[in-house]
């Protein structure tokens, strides 16, 4: 039904003397109040109506149609869902419709001006419940949803950033949180190793204008111009607002001529760029922008997305530091892990090597173990060093190639424990070491211990015996020495070394122990190396499990005739 211009009856009432009381009371009220009749005419507005609706007069208010006055701006709902003239609620409510208070977003269209408002309305009622009009309260809640946005956009930007080390992930994920709560365009760009802009994330609140926000994002990367605002943002490290922009800000803004025509389609209307910066130096810039809704960005825009752009910036700046320290991690687990078995004649071997996991979750640790030739003569070693993670394993490190260096000049157990010695001692902080050393021999095996537990031989019957006594400990006494055994091996007997480790594994009231241990292999009497174990570690993990404590580095070794 088209709203009437003449004045209605409603109208007509409002303005004669027996309403003026309801007159003054609504123009003593701080709120916005207006009155539609039954028409869905806005017959009557109070002062504070009139000027939140940008009218001087009600004479002016009424001279203007609804949808003439809603056509200045762009109306949204609290989810940014758009709202028409048939969508506000006084007409709902002449339609019959149940109403309940609507909260509505306004940016008018000329002056970018955003408003949040809360419209509470009522029925007029005659007698016989004859409808005469709908009054409405207007709420201006503009300050208190503007904090609030503000608020949830940097607590939930805090959970975005925290839920991920992986730096673009998370960007795309904070460009997503700023559209379109904050802005209609969000982007980043990043400096790389060379020095050179990639944009690692965009993203357009328009549907239409979503496909060329991607296509803005997938642009090469450039070469860093200092000249113009992004590299002069990164240079200063200093924030850049073009509140009402031009083409030729455009054209500073563009990297290239594609760049510029695809900026100019999506028709930019304010834009802030912000500084990614960690200490003592900037490694990027976000780019806020504002077209289809019309906003002009001012100084609290500004400071919000300095904001973000701060937490971000820390965000990359961990990750990137997560990922050198995951590479660094790598190349050292690569030099410190144990070599693949050597095939030894006359011999069958397995490896069981689980270290604690570490401050950098790299798979070394205080236990190892190594095999070694010289000559035709081959050697095993399996050893502890006190402590873990990273310092226990770069100890490792020296007792393995140390063992491989002293076996060229002498290939005996005791002189190569004897040697490793001497390398800890000349270690600041005197780490200590126990250590099993043994050369394999076509019927027998030369053994020597510092202070390790002893081999456990498994005949084929499931008996037991253990080899040798036990020498000082490396790295703890001076001038000391260590006795040499020699061990006969008969064909299918096993024979399995392993670092306390493995004993001293928890389980939910006690350790695992040498008893379980010694149960186990006899068990396993007969089996390959392989698979005895295979069934140690699985019977350690169903041990450990639900302890609730901390592992420590196992390692173990078998051998087989």
């Amino acid at each position: 039904m088209p709203e009437r211009v003449h004045r209605s009856a409603l109208a007509a009432r409002l303005t004669r003397g027996d309403a003026a009381i309801f007159r003054e009371m609504f123009q003593l009220l701080g709120e916005a109040v207006t009155v539609r009749d039954p028409s869905g005419a806005l017959v009557y507005a109070n002062q504070a109506a009139l000027k939140h609706l940008g009218f001087a007069s009600i004479d002016e208010l009424q001279r203007s149609s609804s949808q003439a006055i809603m056509d200045d701006y762009l109306v949204e709902d609290e989810h940014g869902q758009p709202l028409t003239h048939d969508d506000i609620p006084s007409v709902r409510l002449l339609r019959g419709e149940r109403v309940e208070p609507t909260l509505m977003r306004t940016v008018n269209l000329t002056t970018g001006e955003v408003r949040w408002d809360l419209l509470k309305t009522s029925v007029l009622q005659a007698r016989r419940g004859r409808i005469r009009g709908v009054l409405t309260v207007i709420d201006d809640v503009t300050d208190v949803k503007t904090a609030e946005l503000r608020t949830r956009i940097l607590a939930e930007s805090g959970r975005i950033l925290a839920s991920s080390l992986d730096y673009r992930e998370t960007l795309r994920n904070i460009v997503a949180l700023a559209v379109p709560s904050l802005v209609d365009y969000c982007a980043v760009d990043l400096l790389d190793g060379s020095g050179d802009i990639e944009r690692v994330a965009a993203r357009h609140r328009d549907q239409a204008s979503a496909a060329l926000a991607e296509q803005l994002r997938s642009l090469p990367t450039t070469k860093l111009d200092r000249q113009r605002p992004i590299g002069q943002v990164i240079e200063s490290g200093t924030s850049q607002l073009f509140q009402n922009l031009t083409d030729a800000t455009l054209t500073e803004l563009a990297r290239d001529q594609d760049h510029l025509s695809r900026l100019r389609e999506l028709d930019p209307r304010s834009i802030v760029l912000v500084p990614l910066s960690v200490p003592r130096r900037t490694i990027g810039v976000m780019t806020l922008g504002t077209d289809r809704s019309g906003r002009r960005l001012d100084d609290a825009d500004v400071a919000l997305a300095e904001q973000l752009g701060r937490r971000a910036a820390v965000a990359v700046e961990n990750a990137r530091l997560h990922t050198k320290l995951s590479e660094v991690a790598e190349t050292l687990q690569k030099a410190l892990l144990p070599r693949a078995l050597p095939a030894i004649p006359g011999w069958e071997l397995a490896s069981l090597y689980r270290p604690a996991e570490t401050e950098l979750r790299i798979d070394v640790g205080g236990d190892f173990y190594e095999f070694f030739e010289n000559e035709g003569v081959w050697l095993a070693l399996i050893g502890d060093v006190t402590g873990k993670g990273v310092a226990a394993a770069s100890v490792t490190s020296l007792m393995r190639h140390g063992a491989r260096v002293a076996a060229r000049s002498e290939p005996a157990p005791a002189s190569i424990l004897s040697r490793l010695d001497e390398a800890l001692a000349e270690e600041s902080g005197r780490a200590l070491c126990t250590a099993l050393c043994l050369r394999l021999a076509d019927d027998h095996v030369v053994i020597s211990s510092a202070g390790h537990p002893p081999a456990i031989i498994v005949a084929e019957d499931g008996s037991l015996r253990q080899v040798p006594e036990a020498g000082p400990v490396l790295g703890a006494f001076d001038d000391a020495n260590w006795p040499e055994e020699t061990v006969s091996i008969q064909p299918g007997e096993l024979l399995v070394m392993y670092t306390d480790g493995v004993i001293e594994t928890v389980g939910e009231r006690e350790r695992f122990g040498t008893e379980r241990l010694r149960a186990l292999l006899s068990s396993q009497a007969g089996e390959d190396p392989k698979t005895v174990l295979e069934r140690l570690e699985a019977a350690l993990a169903e041990f450990a499990s639900g302890s609730g404590s901390g592992s420590d580095d196992v390692a173990a070794l078998a051998l087989r005739r």
